[in-house]
């Protein structure tokens, strides 16, 4: 066989492979007695019809196109092991060039390449910012405040009230004969914050809530503001909104004081020390959870485009297909379809797939690339106490979500470990890889790192250890 190579742009290679015409023909002797076996052909037993009388009764184009699946089969293999070719997944044959002699056409996705720059750029102090005692006691009066009594109140409204109200948003500036009203006239209530629990995601604006103090039941008055181009809702971005508003009623919150009741309700604490502590905990890890996942990954994106990286688009196919399943599954948690999904937010799919569909799965295959590569470059193993560990906090959650015995009976006892173990493994290399990203970008903070490699898989055990106990 004589071989073509031609490399492209996206990361594939084009063959153009002719192939000896002593190996085509045996081929088409192999697909004529195919043939025979599967199509009765008068005069003959299956499969006893000799080469003519099948090419006469089927026709040669027929033996000819099976021929050729049957020779694909066998000799594409062949070229890539000859031709030293790395594919990502399975290859096309686009073309048949010739028949005479018999020349094929290919396309073949390669294994994605990592080129890693930017390592000795890498410099980001690691900071995390302690939880306050101002964070602290505010966690604890939300949680004071949902177990709190509702009371009527005559007075004007300060902070801590419910305010209850009708809202309409008019757009001040319209367009003559455009409909002004953003939101029509409908029911609201909000809980009037202190200017330190004041926070910029509160709608319709930061401070609304504020606007309602000294006000009280009964009274109609509208308040305008000013949004930014940028503005993340498109309703209001760029617009001078006016909000109508009718003051229904104004109630006070009478919060529960921190005694046994209240902190068996809330989580079976102690003391109001344990709740204290607890909820620390709680925000601590909280914190460092969303400051690590912040801080890592904005490591790998800066050596993402830092670094050369490769693909074929049947891997960013692929990944499309998986983040979108992804949503639709999300979407049926909350009673939601994919097509209501598009119309409430008023996108089409074919832009939707655009704009956040497939940037989402470029991202998420980018940084895994870079995430192998580093695993590669730096041969970072786990040991068997990071699995175990891992296994540990895996089956932790499940029993914690209430999910452990659900997921144990729908996927068997081994499958159920074999999860578990794939999870774990992945979260327990994820570690070691930060581990690594943070020696380079801080180095002055020593980090041990373990590479012992991994001799035995505990899930199974820990597994039915847990089992046991329920």
């Amino acid at each position: 066989m004589k071989t073509e190579k031609t490399y492209t742009d996206d990361h594939q290679v084009k063959l153009t492979t002719e192939i000896e015409s002593e190996l085509v023909e045996q081929f088409k002797r192999k697909a004529a007695r195919q043939i025979a076996r599967s199509t009765r052909i008068p005069g003959f037993r299956p499969g006893k019809a000799p080469y003519n009388m099948v090419q006469n009764y089927v026709g040669e184009a027929r033996i000819f196109q099976e021929a050729i699946d049957l020779l694909v089969e066998d000799v594409y293999p062949k070229i890539l092991d000859a031709e030293e070719i790395k594919p990502w997944g399975p290859g096309s044959l686009d073309n048949i060039k010739s028949e005479d002699p018999l020349v094929l056409e290919f396309t073949v996705p390669l294994d994605p390449e990592v080129e890693l720059k930017g390592l000795d750029e890498l410099n980001k102090k690691y900071e995390l910012q302690a939880v306050t005692d101002a964070e602290v006691d505010e966690f604890v009066m939300s949680m004071r405040r949902n177990y709190a009594n509702i009371v009527p109140i005559n007075t004007p409204a300060v902070e801590g009230n419910l305010v209850y109200m009708t809202v309409e948003a008019v757009d001040k500036n319209a367009e003559p004969g455009k409909d002004p009203v953003i939101v029509k006239s409908s029911p609201q209530q909000t809980l009037i914050p202190t200017i330190e629990e004041s926070r910029d995601s509160e709608w319709p604006y930061e401070g609304f809530a504020r606007e309602f103090i000294g006000k009280k039941e009964g009274d109609t008055f509208s308040l305008e503001h000013q949004y930014p181009e940028d503005h993340e809702s498109e309703d209001f971005a760029g617009k001078t909104v006016v909000f109508n508003i009718n003051l229904q009623s104004v109630k006070a919150l009478e919060l529960p004081e921190l005694d046994e009741e209240f902190l068996k309700n809330v989580g079976g604490f102690a003391t109001a020390e344990d709740l204290y502590a607890g909820v620390r905990e709680h925000l601590e890890s909280k914190r460092k959870e969303e400051y690590d996942d912040a801080y890592y990954l904005g490591l790998v994106d800066q050596l993402r485009q830092a670094s050369v990286i490769k693909y074929p688009p049947q891997m960013l196919k692929n990944e499309e297909e998986e983040v979108l399943h992804r949503i639709e599954h999300d979407l049926e948690h909350r009673n939601l379809d994919l097509d209501l999904y598009l119309k409430l937010r008023k996108l089409d799919r074919d832009q939707f797939n655009e704009e956040e569909v497939k940037p989402t799965a470029k991202n998420r295959i980018e940084r895994s690339l870079i995430m192998d590569a580093l695993t590669k470059q730096y041969d970072i193993k786990i040991s068997n106490e990071e699995l175990e560990q891992e296994v540990s906090a895996v089956v932790n959650d499940l029993i914690t979500s209430g999910e452990f015995v659900e997921a144990q009976k729908s996927l068997g006892s081994k499958k159920f470990s074999e999860s578990v173990s794939m999870q774990a493994a992945n979260q327990a290399i994820e570690n070691s890889i930060r581990r690594k990203l943070r020696e380079l970008a801080d180095p002055e903070e020593v980090i041990e790192i373990k590479t012992p490699e991994i001799t035995e898989n505990p899930a199974e055990e820990i597994a039915e250890e847990q089992t046991e106990k329920e």
